[in-house]
């Protein structure tokens, strides 16, 4: 199965830690769906896969109306079977969510939510420069309910600088009482061009410390099984049932198709990545002209990324999987590797599958690129 990324590019603002392509302007959006929806009729032969899940990410597209949503929605019905999708997720932020648009959003189709939360304390959320405040939250949670929305992911940042002495405990303890399906946590990186980025160059923002990061995703990673959520990706944790479709696809290595400004899309054997820029994606489209960048990718780049991917999650990778893409020489090279990694306690190796072990995750890019074969 396969996924489709829908990316709309508008946020009302900029959050402090964030890199993603957005803006800040709607004065574009129009222009931007119409784009998206000729991108969709331009790309008749690459909804030919079997598609399990939607999701409209971002920016931020709660920012959109329901007609704006629909012109896109209809767009893609002409392409796939819409009754086919198991999974059709938003992005939303709690300040914007309202029994009105979720019910909007039911009769669209959409089946699951994922709630930009982000922290349980209105001192971090300002510092993040969110625009909701934790009754929101609540308030918005329990609105998602009543409209009928059960299946609710939540996103949570933690990692702050160690000097806040943040207490994450007591929040994402908060966050378990508000029943969602699934929970992301997510470490806080300083990304290139973000206002964070400024602080730091500025020498205004002290990092975490790298044994806090690992204390505070072990007792995350231990909170959140204790409370019946299975740990399946570094990040991603799920009640029985509801691992996301959609982010499954890329773990596993699946096509998916990305539409709009910045998407990236992966077939089989190429990547393709969409202009990150509103007016030159659209004026591109309208025109005939080129409004994206690929690669072909060779044998060595799938193994790779395979087994970057691979070992993220709690089923790591079948080394019969990804043999068959390195030669005899490689899988000597590979295999020396692996037998190091094993003896220093990173990787193990069971029934002929590499994982890495859940206390260890955190290392997961480290072991990855020790795994890699360059040539």
């Amino acid at each position: 199965m396969s996924g489709i990324y829908i990316h709309i590019p508008f946020c009302s603002k900029a959050c402090h830690y964030c890199d993603f392509h957005f803006s800040t302007s709607l004065k574009s959006k129009e222009k931007v769906i119409n784009g998206i929806v000729n991108e969709i009729n331009l790309r008749k032969n690459d909804f030919k896969l079997d598609f399990s899940s939607l999701y409209f990410g971002g920016g931020t597209p709660s920012i959109l109306k329901k007609e704006d949503l629909n012109k896109i929605i209809d767009a893609l019905k002409e392409q796939i079977k819409f009754e086919n999708l198991k999974e059709i997720t938003i992005e939303i932020n709690p300040e914007d969510i309202s029994s009105r648009k979720l019910e909007q959003y039911r009769e669209l189709g959409f089946n699951r939510l994922s709630i930009g939360v982000q922290s349980m304390n209105n001192k971090y959320l300002k510092w993040m420069n969110r625009s909701h405040s934790k009754n929101q939250i609540v308030q918005a949670i329990n609105i998602c309910k009543s409209v009928g929305f059960s299946n609710l992911s939540l996103d949570f940042i933690y990692g702050l600088p160690t000097h806040f002495k943040r207490d994450y405990k007591t929040e994402l303890l908060e966050l378990i009482e508000l029943n969602p399906t699934h929970i992301s946590c997510y470490h806080l990186t300083i990304e290139k061009g973000t206002y964070f980025e400024y602080l730091k160059n500025k020498n205004k923002f002290i990092e975490i410390e790298d044994d806090k990061s690992e204390e505070e995703f072990l007792w995350i990673s231990n909170a959140l099984k204790m409370a019946n959520f299975n740990h399946y990706e570094i990040s991603s944790f799920s009640k029985k049932g509801y691992d996301s479709f959609h982010n499954s696809n890329y773990w596993k290595q699946r096509p998916y198709v990305g539409i709009g400004p910045s998407a990236h899309s992966f077939s089989s054997k190429k990547r393709r990545w969409n202009i990150s820029n509103n007016n030159t994606y659209c004026n591109n489209i309208k025109t005939n002209k080129t409004y994206f960048d690929e690669e072909i990718l060779s044998a060595l780049d799938i193994f790779n990324e395979r087994i970057m991917l691979g070992l993220r999650t709690e089923k790591g990778v079948k080394i019969n999987e990804v043999s068959n893409y390195i030669n005899k020489n490689q899988r000597k090279i590979f295999q020396n590797k692996l037998d190091n990694l094993i003896n220093d306690g990173l990787v193990i190796l069971k029934d002929k599958v590499i994982k890495i072990p859940q206390n260890k995750w955190l290392m997961s890019e480290y072991v990855s690129r020790e795994l890699f074969i360059l040539k």
